[in-house]
């Protein structure tokens, strides 16, 4: 004979799980960070000091404080340095290379960059760290979109995708500005697992427009629009 839980027990259950779940995705997020900064570090040698750099990449990527700390820890712990190393206290504002303090945070990112890493004679490293920037960016939109994921599945599939992923966001600290972009990349995995739902063809030809106007009857305005996403 079975015997089902009271709603506190999977209240309490489903609590745990959703704390298990939000733990994994933090320890995700730091492991990216870590590399990725190491990855500048290891391109800045020689132009760059690595508590500079390390600088640079906790405010390209609107790092925390406490994010910073415990990612400029990490580092220190990595590279075998004192305690007392001169990235102690990152700045509240930027010294940039030549020494002046510039930081703007209605700043595009390139704008960013182009301040962090000034300068004629570092033009390769500024654009390095420009497609490095977006790299990780990118990287990290899908991992968040994969432990949103987990998340979901921790919370049970009652709960409403817009609300986890306002939950997910607020908990995570994701700008809102990609908040849809989470919840698009929630639904594209859930719908591509649908019954008789397959997944796209990598190696299938893109429609064109031509045979997309003609697979709805032709005529009318073919002109393709870039998708928008709404500032939450």
């Amino acid at each position: 004979m079975t015997h089902s839980r009271n709603p506190e027990e999977e209240g309490r259950s489903t609590g745990t799980s959703l704390k298990i779940a939000y733990a994994v995705a933090r320890q995700r997020v730091q492991d990216l960070h870590f590399h990725a900064v190491m990855e500048l570090i290891e391109r800045a040698r020689g132009e760059v000091a690595a508590p500079q750099a390390l600088a640079i990449y906790a405010r390209l990527h609107h790092l925390s404080e406490a994010e910073a700390q415990a990612l400029k820890n990490r580092v220190m712990v990595h590279m075998g340095q004192a305690s007392n190393a001169d990235i102690h206290h990152l700045p509240n504002t930027f010294v940039a290379i030549d020494g002046a303090v510039e930081w703007d945070v209605s700043a595009s990112l390139v704008d960013r960059i182009r301040k962090r890493v000034g300068g004629r004679r570092r033009h390769a490293l500024r654009e390095w760290v420009e497609l490095h920037t977006g790299h990780v960016e990118s990287q990290l939109l899908r991992l968040h979109v994969d432990c949103l994921r987990n998340v979901r599945e921790a919370a049970g599939a009652a709960t409403r995708l817009i609300d986890v992923t306002r939950d997910f966001a607020r908990e995570m600290g994701v700008p809102d500005s990609l908040r849809e972009a989470l919840y698009h990349g929630l639904t594209e995995q859930l719908f591509t697992e649908l019954p008789g739902t397959a997944p796209a063809d990598a190696g299938e030809a893109p429609v064109t427009e031509r045979q997309a106007s003609a697979s709805v009857g032709g005529g009318g305005d073919t002109k393709v629009r870039p998708l928008k996403f709404r500032q939450a």
